[in-house]
């Protein structure tokens, strides 16, 4: 019975099996019965005394590698894309939602509590303790031990990634902290020091955890992708935040995507059709398989499926004009340069003719089926609308949008996700060895270029060979190559959630201050872009790279500073 003592243990544990279609399988539905059997079994008085139904119960439980496995099933469901995963990019200069995020206009207040410094936001880190410290006091290490332990090992880096992203310096924790554990009170550890600890337990990940998985788990290659994700944005963010010590970071992310570019096992999926393929990578139904796919996210029909199409479809957001005005032309030249920009001031679908195919793949046109029902009608959606239910700009995001009706049925989608994609791999690969200066013609060949391939656009040269007058202003000035890079990753990973990450650590903030940035379509009624706020201008505040820490937590703990500009 202990493995209904782990599962009790956990708030809503009954559905870590079912919320993961990565790891569900027919072992996975035994348990879920016999915990449903377990019910029947409550009025049994003794049984609840020999175990709490509070707690694991130790002396049963650490014995086997698939006692780890199950207990690590749980975290499963914190890797992204969550649920509305494309509304994060509202906190960026790509999207503009139907009212202003109070974070990214400094309107932000510091809480007295929670504000994911809370104890249900450190909850997941001490779970990974807890089971790490019981796993080296009992269990042999063997190697299907150190694979699940390596599954562990990741999650905590997972999870602390995302503290040290929000707050910067973050106390570090080895042992599942107890209420009188003199650790509460420490203070906070340096990001460099977190990192590093981060590293140690990817690397051990990466060391132990096998090349493929048939259910979906974590691999090592899963570990490489994460682990170049930390390099590149530690590594980026102290260098433009002159933080120092940057170089070695960017040279792990070289590394680790060396080693997944040199295995052989992914490529850029393509069926050769350069207007469709972009589009139909982000709607497909089973990526178990797809050779882009270093580990999917599946989506099962009322096991797991989601509500994304169903909000996509009236997402209250959509792309910014600064982000439209982004895309190349076909000739691969700026729209400021290009001769084939046909501009913006006419009808809406002008702004798109002769542009990189990725934007009417990304971006709703009048041209493009917008529901397809089941008898087999089809209703258009007449643009530009600025409605605020579904983009107030006027730019309706199409990127993982099915418009099967089918697909919109609420909580009924079964369209797959990417925990981690090649693409992306190939764009920090890129960008991490311009960052070193090491960015060749051979390494643009073998990362951007195969990207700009799938939708027959012209390839990037390590020279450029213009200046655009519309490259961002960055406060942190950068080469030409290194803005096409950038540009590059904003096209392909739109929303990803990606983008305020990158403008953090570009130390980039000031960019929301465009006003291009809080502008749509042009208004036919007036001749002008949208306004998206009237009457508002957003100013940056360089305190917002960084989030408060809750005013509770420093009166608990006098130890913890405040981070700067929040006092």
């Amino acid at each position: 019975m202990q493995v209904l003592i782990l599962f009790i243990d956990h708030t809503h544990s009954e559905q870590i099996f079912l919320s993961n279609p990565n790891i569900f399988n027919m072992k996975n539905l035994v348990i879920i019965i016999i915990l449903s059997l377990f019910a029947l079994m409550a009025c049994n008085d003794d049984y609840l005394e020999r175990y709490p139904l509070d707690a694991i119960n130790d002396a049963s439980f650490w014995n086997t590698p698939s006692d780890i496995e199950m207990y690590v099933n749980q975290f499963y469901e914190n890797l992204p894309p969550l649920y509305g995963f494309f509304r994060l990019d509202d906190n960026s200069d790509n999207q503009c939602r139907d009212q202003r995020p109070d974070y990214i206009w400094d309107e932000y207040t510091v809480p007295a509590s929670g504000g994911n410094w809370g104890k249900s936001n450190w909850l997941p880190i001490r779970r990974c303790n807890y089971a790490l410290v019981r796993i080296a006091e009992r269990m042999e290490q063997t190697a299907a031990v150190k694979r699940f332990e390596g599954e562990l090992r990741f999650f905590k880096a997972f999870f602390y990634f995302d503290k040290v992203k929000m707050f910067g310096d973050v106390p570090w924790y080895e042992s599942d902290l107890q209420t009188d554990s003199e650790e509460l009170y420490k203070g906070r550890d340096s990001r460099k020091v977190v990192i590093a600890k981060m590293l140690d337990d990817l690397d051990f990940a990466i060391a132990n955890l096998p090349e493929d998985d048939p259910n979906d788990r974590l691999t090592k290659y899963a570990a490489l992708a994460f682990k170049m994700e930390v390099c590149l944005f530690e590594g980026t963010f102290r260098k433009y935040h002159g933080l120092g010590d940057h170089e070695p970071l960017l040279r792990e992310c070289v590394n680790a995507g060396d080693a997944i570019i040199n295995s052989g096992k992914f490529e850029i999926w393509s069926t050769g059709n350069p207007n469709s393929d972009y589009f139909d990578l982000f709607v497909q139904r089973e990526l178990k398989g797809n050779p882009e796919c270093i580990m999917p996210k599946r989506h099962i029909l009322d096991v797991n499926s989601h509500n994304n199409i169903r909000y996509l479809g009236e997402a209250s957001t959509g792309y910014s004009k600064d982000y439209v005005m982004s895309y190349l032309c076909t000739d691969g030249l700026p729209i400021a340069l290009s001769p084939l920009y046909q501009g913006d001031d006419g009808e809406f679908d002008e702004e798109f003719v002769n542009r990189d195919p990725r934007m009417k793949q990304t971006i709703h046109t009048n041209e493009r089926i917008y529901r397809i029902y089941p008898d087999g009608s089809v209703m258009y959606k007449p643009m530009p609308e600025f409605d605020l239910s579904y983009s107030p700009t006027s730019y309706l995001i199409i990127k993982h949008y099915d418009p099967h009706e089918e697909e919109r049925r609420q909580y009924k989608s079964t369209t797959d996700l990417f925990h981690f994609r090649y693409g992306r791999v190939l764009l920090e690969y890129a960008e991490a060895k311009a960052e070193l200066g090491e960015c060749t013609q051979e390494v643009l060949d073998k990362t951007v270029n195969l990207l700009r391939d799938r939708v027959a656009m012209p390839h990037l040269t390590v020279d450029v060979g213009f200046v655009d007058p519309d490259w961002p202003d960055w406060e942190v000035p950068v080469s030409p190559l290194i803005n096409e890079i950038r540009r590059e990753r904003r096209i392909e990973l739109t929303g990803e959630c990606l983008r305020w990450d990158d403008l953090c650590r570009w130390k980039a903030g000031k960019r929301l201050e465009e006003p291009l940035t809080i502008k749509g379509a042009t208004d036919p009624a007036t001749g002008q872009y949208k306004e998206i706020y009237p009457g508002f201008t957003r100013t940056w505040n360089d305190r917002l790279y960084l989030y408060p820490i809750p005013t509770q937590e420093l009166t608990l703990n006098p130890a913890l500073e405040q981070n700067p500009g929040w006092d």
